[in-house]
């Protein structure tokens, strides 16, 4: 019997086994499910539970594991399943929280595992006071918070403990989900109308044309989303797109595009008159550019399949140019928690934004401008690429730079400059 645990416990499996990434795994496996609403609700909480505290939830599965030795990892994912729930939600019962995901094992290959998983889980609501106390008054902070040290250390070098503990805090939280109105369609007292009638509830936000969504539960499934007088964006972007100053008539590149939501955000300051390049390297993600243009019915939009860091001759120069370039993306923990477990080397990342960047810059007119985005806080990644570029490019003056984080700015982690071609 497929339930909300048990589609819980296999993705979680999955992707801690490195098979797949969480936004992927999720609505894959919801879509196969057929959980009602409310199991897929709990089906994603306890999913991305599990993954902002795993580290959290190992060591404390360590200590109340007096059997030494390796578990399986389905085993595994189904423990955690299980603790996070009897630690961090209170409005599951603990007896149903161990009696649950115990029944997932009994219905597993690994039923031989129901009373060990039974004891372990037990013995964790037993202690709970005690556990939990002694997660916040550690000062651990790997622990406490679930951060690997290298980011952790990387985090301190650039921002300090506090700024890296706050940052660290609030990507344990849930975060919220932000959208930009479609002013080509609509208005906003239109949109919050249709939206509020069905029960969900829009906040303006902290840049013009962006909205807060609360209850929202399948966004795309709405008839308002269909009919493209919304989409989904952060504020980060939007504020990073604004910062560009364009203006309707202007051309804009953007270089490194799919989705598209910094091209669709470009084509509202446009309002429709002016001229739009989005440009990916791959064919499928340029078709999803397409496809979200034609839904949003922004006809000053072509797609291009190109690589960001070669020079394509016959684009031609623009007066804008947006380049988010590829990046670790620590910024987005709270919506991509197995980001911060993937311990790759990042070297080689910065000399590609390095490349873009310079490629990007020779699209730009004389007088043009240039944004520089990503979605991570590493400052190797953020202003030390920037201040490199400005050492070899004289001709470029730095506007505005700017770092936006989760628990002062209400964003996700996001880092632009805007550089303008003298």
């Amino acid at each position: 019997m497929i339930t909300a645990r048990s589609v819980a416990v296999k993705v979680i499996c999955d992707i801690l086994s490195d098979k797949s990434y969480s936004n992927i795994a999720v609505d894959s496996a919801l879509a196969n499910a057929n959980l009602s609403k409310k199991d897929s609700g709990l089906a994603t909480t306890l999913i991305y539970g599990v993954l902002q505290r795993k580290i959290t939830l190992e060591r404390i599965l360590e200590e109340l594991n007096s059997k030494k030795g390796k578990t399986d990892d389905y085993v595994s994912s189904a423990l955690f399943v299980g603790l996070y729930q009897i630690l961090f939600l209170d409005r599951i019962p603990e007896s149903a929280a161990v009696n649950e995901t115990v029944n997932v094992i009994k219905q597993s290959k690994f039923k031989f595992a129901a009373g060990f998983v039974n004891a372990i889980l037990r013995k964790a609501a037993a202690g709970k006071t005690k556990i939990l106390q002694s997660i916040a008054d550690s000062r651990d902070i790997s622990f406490k918070y679930s951060c690997p040290v290298p980011l952790l250390k990387g985090l301190i070098v650039d921002y300090g403990r506090e700024t890296t503990e706050g940052f660290l805090g609030v990507s344990l939280e849930s975060p919220k989900m932000y959208a930009r109105i479609n002013t080509l369609k609509t208005t906003k007292d239109e949109l919050f109308e249709r939206l509020s009638k069905k029960g969900i509830e829009c906040r303006e936000a902290i840049v013009d044309g962006c909205f807060c969504i609360e209850n929202g539960g399948g966004l795309k499934e709405l008839q308002e989303f269909k009919e493209g007088l919304f989409y989904i964006q952060d504020p980060a972007s939007q504020l990073a797109v604004a910062a560009l100053k364009i203006e309707p008539s202007m051309s804009v590149l953007d270089i490194c595009s799919a989705p598209g939501g910094k091209s669709f955000t470009a084509a509202m300051h446009l309002k429709g008159k002016g001229r739009i390049v989005s440009c990916d390297i791959y064919e499928k993600r340029v078709g999803l550019i397409a496809d979200g243009a034609s839904r949003l019915g922004v006809d000053c939009i072509s797609t291009a399949v190109a690589d960001a860091t070669v020079k394509v001759a016959d684009l031609g120069e623009f007066d804008r140019v947006i380049c988010d370039v590829p990046c670790s993306g620590f910024g987005v923990i709270r919506r991509k928690p197995e980001i911060k477990y993937k311990q790759e080397d990042f070297c080689e990342l910065q000399s590609i934004q390095l490349k873009i960047l310079k490629n990007a810059a020779s699209y730009v007119k004389n007088g043009g401008m240039l944004l520089y985005s990503t979605c991570t806080v590493r400052k190797a990644e953020n202003e030390q690429i920037v201040d490199e570029f400005l050492k070899l490019n004289e001709e470029f003056a730095l506007l505005e730079s700017r770092t936006l984080m989760p628990h002062t700015d209400g964003t996700d982690g996001f880092f632009y400059s805007v550089l303008k071609r003298k």
